[in-house]
């Protein structure tokens, strides 16, 4: 634990040091700037000390900082806007700062100097990083309707889809639960609702995601391949917004309430699928299924220098099945509720020299299984609960350095499988007591972030400890992110991480089920390790607003987990005894072309990538190609506007097919009575067969209502095609036998074909 204690005296080193630093610290400003007239952020927008000559932008939600003094003057200027100059004394943090629209404005200037979250990743020092806004996701197609962050995010580079229709996710080789999913910093364990089709996050209640694949901040850890930071919208503290969309199986509302003008706001986020309430309508077949979720988020500032944040979600999806509704049967039915409980609350202070920002979130992911024929009963019972605390401080030492530390905690509790079985199917699954594992992980961490001349970089380290059932583990995770600048247009990156997970998830399937299991590290298995190497060069054609970006990626994992063959992870609480742990690589190649501003946006991705597995246990010892090792994964998303109202949009995707072990053929043995022969079936290297390559395009259309002075109410429809060409992607792998040349055949079946929707969305502001 020598390293834990060194970072201790680190951590207090740098804040006692503070007379040496004296002498470099400059006061700061920071502050809002929105739109005049809506009331909208505005991002990307440029900010200037015209004393000093610094010059920073506001970031995606329109917040800035940038030194200076009272009394020096700061101006404000964004296309499209009027300028407007503020002496830096009269700037609030609690008090926005708003520019109104300049209509006189040539279009082809503001495609000339806006910025856009690709050329701000440009400028960024870590490669492997993209951000994703709220206006981007809802211009593009959807599936029944409703815009989704997480199946976004596997149309970017280094990320490919598991299951059609499942919210899994494969990023740079890694599993699906190497993957860090986090709502205002809580991890969220369940992403899907409707069995995957669909995301847990309302999109009325999201302002921005963050997808980080390399060059990982110190501050996060915890998962092998990357981290994805979902954040709340920024709320309005001026005016009343209500927002909402009205969908083919659901429909959501928000709405934006200020308690105390530029102080406090709050919103409250609901939505519903309501498909089994028009089947019940119309007196059709029982659909006994639904999900649901509620957003409750409260932004105040109580002062200029302290900002709090509390959010609060829960959603479930609930299937109750009665299987002798209308009928004179024997009892039977199925029902679960699989659902997600989620606490956040964060505060950030400005002092003189740094800042800081406290986190503290709660966490519950749980379900509950209860199935029942005749005298038969099978219930299960299954959470996981976090508790987490962040703290971090960031301190500007020089015009050209920056230090972040911090320190983070997790207490995790889990309890697996409680199983309750009555009846003749107690012979077939064993009752389960469950069992309660509680796991504390702890972190320290810390980054120098330095420029000097055309080179940039971050220097970071962190060390993360777990206790477990009286065992120790800590691992050392070093962090460097270098940038260097060849020109204003050109520019060199590379990184190295380290990362290391403490918990894993069971799976008795492809894809994410009810029944799935998080269990922790223990004293038979120990922590998953990652260490990755990227290398990367962008090109910013600023004029065309187009940022073109290729990586190069190589991971190197140890203590992978997988299963025995053969082993039985459904409903069992000895799923242990089938456990291994071995080593993995993953490298490829990464090229994306973004265009984020102008009539015709969007983006261009191509991933090649290799993904193995070794097992000492499996496949003889040799090495095998993972599940998800998709040779290539592609992707066109574009978006143009046809003018003020009309727009179009698509989406192409191409992706190779997944791997799987198929049985090739059978020898006959004499069966244990020597009355019969038993076959017995050949199979070749695991994972040496893949599926077909598939490929996907999808449409739509925007019409958005006709734009009046003054006017409060604005709505727009949105008509989608998913799958055009009804193109089915496989899910599966049926062996089928044909009688007439006595031989098996392997079929595919796929799971969506053409789906339709129309969806109405609409806003009022007051």
């Amino acid at each position: 634990m020598r390293p834990v204690k060194s970072f201790h005296i680190l951590l207090l080193a740098l804040f006692l040091m503070e007379p040496l630093f004296e002498s470099y610290a400059q006061s700061s400003v920071s502050g809002k700037l929105l739109d005049a007239e809506t009331g909208e952020s505005l991002p990307f927008a440029n900010v200037q000390n015209l004393v000093t000559e610094a010059v920073t932008i506001t970031d995606t939600l329109g917040m800035f900082r940038i030194k200076a003094s009272p009394q020096d003057t700061i101006e404000f200027s964004f296309i499209g806007y009027e300028s407007i100059k503020v002496l830096a004394g009269e700037i609030k943090t609690n008090k926005p700062i708003r520019i109104s629209p300049n209509s006189t404005v040539l279009q082809t200037v503001e495609v000339e100097a806006e910025r856009s979250p690709a050329i701000e990743q440009f400028d960024k020092i870590r490669p492997g990083m993209q951000t994703l806004r709220k206006d981007v996701i809802f211009q593009l197609p959807t599936i029944a309707g409703e815009p989704d962050f997480v199946k976004v995010i596997t149309l970017m580079p280094g990320s490919s889809k598991g299951i059609e229709g499942s919210n899994d996710f494969f990023i740079r080789g890694g599993a699906a639960d190497q993957n860090l999913v986090l709502l205002d910093g809580a991890p969220v364990y369940n992403t899907g609702h409707l069995f995957g089709f669909l995301s847990v996050f309302n999109p009325s209640a999201v302002g921005e995601v963050n997808i980080m694949t390399g060059g990982f901040p110190a501050e996060y850890g915890g998962r092998l391949s990357s981290i994805i930071d979902i954040r709340s919208k920024e709320l309005d503290k001026d005016q009343l917004l209500v927002e909402g969309g009205i969908g083919v199986i659901s429909s959501r509302i928000s709405a934006e309430v200020p308690i105390i003008e530029d102080k406090l706001a709050v919103q409250v986020a609901g939505r519903r699928t309501y498909a089994d309430k028009v089947v019940d309508l119309v007196g059709a077949e029982e659909l006994p299924y639904y999900f649901y979720d509620m957003n409750f988020n409260l932004d105040y500032e109580l002062n200029e220098s302290t900002r709090l944040h509390y959010g609060f979600y829960f959603g479930d999806d609930v299937l109750n099945y009665d299987g002798t509704r209308g009928r004179n049967d024997d009892p039977s039915g199925s029902s679960f509720v699989i659902g997600n409980h989620i606490q956040t609350l964060s505060l950030e202070k400005d002092y003189r020299n740094f800042s800081s920002t406290t986190d503290l979130s709660f966490t519950r992911f749980d379900y509950k299984i209860n199935n029942y024929f005749q005298d038969n009963r099978l219930n299960v019972v299954s959470d996981i609960r976090d508790l987490s605390f962040r703290q971090k401080f960031t301190r500007p030492i020089t015009p050209n350095d920056k230090i972040h530390v911090g320190f983070s905690t997790i207490r995790r509790s889990v309890n697996t499988n409680l199983i309750n079985v009555e009846g003749e199917l107690a012979e077939v699954i064993p009752s389960s007591e469950g069992e309660q594992v509680n796991v504390f992980e702890g972190a320290l961490f810390g980054e120098w972030e330095f420029k000097r001349g055309p080179l940039e970089g971050i220097l970071g380290a962190r060390v993360s400890t777990a206790f477990v059932q009286g065992e120790k583990y800590w691992q050392p995770e070093p962090r460097l992110a270098l940038r260097y600048a060849i020109d204003q247009n050109w520019a060199l990156k590379a990184s190295y991480t380290r990362m290391a997970q403490y918990i894993h998830r069971v799976s008795s399937s492809s894809f994410a089920l009810p029944t799935d299991v998080w269990y922790p590290v223990d004293r038979q298995v120990r922590p998953q390790t990652a260490n990755q190497w990227t290398l990367g060069a962008s090109r910013l054609l600023e004029k065309e607003g187009i940022v073109l970006s290729a990586e190069a990626y190589y991971k190197r994992m140890n203590n992978l987990v997988e299963f025995r063959e053969g082993t039985n992870l459904v409903l069992n609480p000895e799923f242990r005894e089938g456990l291994l742990q071995g080593d993995g690589t993953s490298y490829g190649f990464e090229w994306l072309v973004r265009k984020d501003i102008g009539k015709f946006r969007g983006w261009l991705s191509y991933t090649l990538s290799w993904t193995q597995r070794q097992f000492d246990e499996l496949n003889e010892g040799r090495v095998f190609p993972a599940r998800y090792d998709r040779r290539h994964n592609g992707s066109v998303v574009a978006n143009y506007s046809l003018n003020d109202r009309w727009s179009f949009s698509m989406v192409w995707e191409f992706i190779s097919g997944a791997r799987f072990t198929p049985i090739i053929g059978y020898y006959g043995v004499p069966n244990a009575s020597a009355t019969g022969v038993d076959l017995i079936p050949i199979y070749p290297d695991r994972n040496s067969v893949k599926l077909a390559d598939t490929h996907r395009l999808d449409l739509s259309i925007i019409l958005k209502g006709k734009e009046k002075p003054g006017k409060k109410w604005r709505g727009d429809w949105h008509f989608s095609v998913y799958n055009v060409y009804n193109r089915a992607t496989p899910i599966a792998i049926d062996i089928t036998f044909d009688e007439a040349t006595n031989s098996y055949s392997y079929e595919q079946p796929g799971l969506l074909g053409l789906l339709p929707s129309v969806t109405y969305n609409f806003k009022f502001i007051k």
